[in-house]
């Protein structure tokens, strides 16, 4: 098996493991007998158990931002369509990674070495966010990271069952939308 192909199983025998049992029941042993490897695979991959949570957090930002990127070369030709992409694709990676993606953020949540992950992934979909809106609009950090608050604060809401996924698309997407027209940068 390929060093990215063992990888991939790892990480999906972690969230399996989450998904079980929550992130008390990973550890990188778990993880070893969960994959059917040994030790020092696992311990050559992630070196330490916040290493392996820092890296099924990465997996799921590439796993949303892939998802944007692609929609939004397909379907980005006017403020609206940028602005539904971004909040129809953000909402149902979330959604779909439910209370496991939960576990991970609470655990990442512990030290400050990896809470700074947590800041970083904010900073990289602000990022993302500006540029996908960037030909529609132009948005200063504040309104951006406000933005981007938002979109995440109704995903997770959608995530925990407490509004409809539907809604949380409409009104992530209004949220974008009116930002992007009535924000001028300063």
């Amino acid at each position: 098996m390929s060093r990215a192909d063992r990888r991939r199983q790892l990480l999906d025998s972690a969230s399996e493991i989450i998904r079980a049992g929550g992130t008390n029941a990973l550890t990188l042993v778990t993880l070893a007998d969960r994959a059917g490897v040994s030790r020092p695979v696992v311990y050559d991959h992630f070196g330490t158990r916040e290493g392996l949570l820092v890296e099924l957090y990465r997996d799921y930002d590439q796993t949303i931002v892939s998802t944007m990127r692609e929609a939004l070369r397909e379907r980005a030709r006017s403020l609206g369509a940028v602005a539904s992409v971004l909040s129809t694709a953000y909402v149902d990676a979330v959604v779909h990674a439910g209370e496991e993606c939960e576990e991970v953020v609470a655990a990442l949540s512990g030290s400050p070495e990896t809470r700074q992950v947590l800041r970083e992934s904010r900073e990289f979909y602000v990022t993302e966010f500006r540029q996908a809106l960037e030909p529609y609009a132009r948005l200063d950090l504040p309104a951006l990271t406000g933005m981007f608050s938002a979109v995440d604060g109704l995903a997770r809401a959608a995530a925990d069952h407490r509004i409809s996924r539907d809604d949380a698309i409409a009104t992530a997407s209004l949220v974008v939308r009116r930002l992007a027209t009535t924000r001028k940068p300063t």
